[in-house]
Formats: structure tokens, C-alpha cells, sequence
């Protein structure tokens, strides 16, 4: 991590700076983001973390669309809205009003927005990050991990926000809470298979030739190694 932050900071020019970081769902990002903004923050610099979730469209968007089963595909995502809100903190402007999104909730919170003041450096974490256009990233990095853990870290990470949920009716997840274990596993991986990883092979995974840095993590989530693209 400290090797990444030196990088970070080399090409740091002392104005709004966008981090793009991209990967496989379930590969990690929001923590791995978390860590790099306390480290860069660490250092002085205001760092804030932004997911890319909050430009989804809606579920009824998606409907009306006919992609709601391309939920986090590039198509499902307002970009320009996402491009508009850097490019507004490049032309000067302190805050920027934006959606929420709410992974209970599984949608854009209705009626509700944030506010979001403009750091030195701020983050862009999710799976379409590398899909900004390069201008608008000054530095990229893709966050990898071997298939199988990833999978194993997608599953685990269902199973313990669908327990979380069991006295949350609100939660899109509670109409789970009374399923055996062996059937909801074997419908979270389904889910996995016709989307994550058609996902994953058609738009995540060739996106990391866009990244400067590739971050490769272990099977407890921790980098061990760093390749420069």
C-alpha cells in the first residue's frame, strides 16, 4: 500500500485529482479504497471515496429500460452524470449534490441526495471507474484476485448481509431470510454466473488495460504483489 501511495503522490500536481479504482465485483473495492484515502490522508491531503453505485439508475429506470438484469453492467449507469460531477469540481465548485444509493435498500434512495465536497484527491471506486473516460482519471489502478476467492468472497458476503437483513423487511435480501442455506447458496451463485461473471468477462476484466497499476490481492484480501501497466 505504501509503494501505491508514493506513486499516488509523485503524480499529485497540487489540484482536484481523480483516483480510478476498478475490479470484480466482490474483489474488495470500497474497503481497499477506504484504506488508500486513510493512507493518503495521513499525509495531509483531504482524501474522500465516491461509488460509482450512486449514478445507477434506478430500478424503475433499469424496468422501463429493459436491462434490469444488467444491473452494474456499464449500460445501467448515468456516467455523464458521473463525468458532470468532476468535471464540476475541476471548473472550481466546493460541493456537488449527487443521488444515494443504499445496498439494503438494492436501489437509488428516493427524494433523498448527498452532498459531497470537493477533496484534493478523491477516489472513484467501483466497476465501471476504468470506464471514465481517460481524461477524467489521473491515476487508475484494477484491483485483482484469483476467481475462485473472488467467488468464494461474493458468496460468504451474501450469506452474512442476508443474515443481517433477517429483522430488516425494508432490506430487498429479507425475502431470503427463511431459505435453506444449500439453495440460497446455489442461487447466489447462478446470479453469479449470469451476470457478475458476464459482467466481469465483457466489460470488467478488459478494462484493466486502462489502469497505470494493477493491484493483485491474496486469499485474506491483502495486496501481495504490484504490477505497473
Amino acid at each position: 500500500m505504501d509503494e501505491l501511495v508514493n506513486q499516488i503522490l509523485a503524480k499529485y500536481q497540487q489540484r482536484f485529482f481523480v483516483v480510478a479504482l476498478s475490479g470484480s465485483v466482490a474483489v474488495g473495492k470500497s474497503s481497499f479504497a477506504e484504506q488508500l484515502a486513510e493512507k493518503l490522508s495521513n499525509t495531509g491531503l483531504d482524501c474522500q471515496v465516491v461509488s460509482s453505485d450512486h449514478f445507477l439508475y434506478t430500478n424503475q429506470e433499469l424496468t422501463t429500460a429493459g436491462i434490469f438484469e444488467q444491473k452494474g453492467f456499464p449500460a445501467s449507469y448515468h456516467l455523464d452524470h458521473l463525468v458532470g460531477m468532476l468535471k464540476a469540481f475541476e471548473s472550481g465548485e466546493a460541493q456537488v449534490e449527487i443521488p444515494l444509493y443504499e445496498q439494503d435498500f438494492g436501489d437509488i434512495v428516493p427524494d433523498q441526495r448527498q452532498i459531497i465536497t470537493r477533496p484534493n484527491i478523491l477516489i472513484v471506486e467501483g466497476v465501471v471507474a476504468l470506464q471514465l473516460p481517460s481524461n477524467q482519471r489521473d491515476f487508475s489502478i484494477y484491483l485483482d484476485a484469483d476467481l475462485d476467492h473472488i467467488k468464494n468472497w461474493y458468496l460468504s458476503r451474501n450469506i452474512m448481509a442476508t443474515l443481517s437483513a433477517t429483522d430488516n423487511p425494508k432490506s430487498w435480501r429479507y425475502q431470503y431470510r427463511n431459505m435453506p442455506l444449500e439453495q440460497f447458496k446455489n442461487l447466489a451463485l447462478a446470479v453469479w454466473e449470469t451476470t457478475n461473471q458476464k459482467n466481469l468477462d465483457d466489460y470488467i476484466e478488459p478494462s484493466r488495460q486502462q489502469a497505470d497499476v494493477l493491484v493483485h490481492l491474496d486469499r485474506w484480501h491483502q495486496p501481495d504483489r504490484l504490477i505497473n501497466q
